[in-house]
């Protein structure tokens, strides 16, 4: 069975489509919170180790 290609310009413009109706309250986006951690401090030797 072979898989189907996806169509990525039209799963891009159907986000930003959603997009535009939630910010004209036409629709309601699941929404997630994030932590932002802060980035570890690392020396140059660090990272050519």
């Amino acid at each position: 069975m072979k898989k189907q290609k996806r169509n990525l310009f039209d799963e891009l413009m159907q986000g930003l489509d959603d997009l535009a109706d939630a910010r004209t309250g036409k629709q309601t986006l699941r929404t997630h919170e994030v932590e932002i951690n802060p980035a570890p401090d690392v020396t140059a030797d660090e990272v050519l180790a």
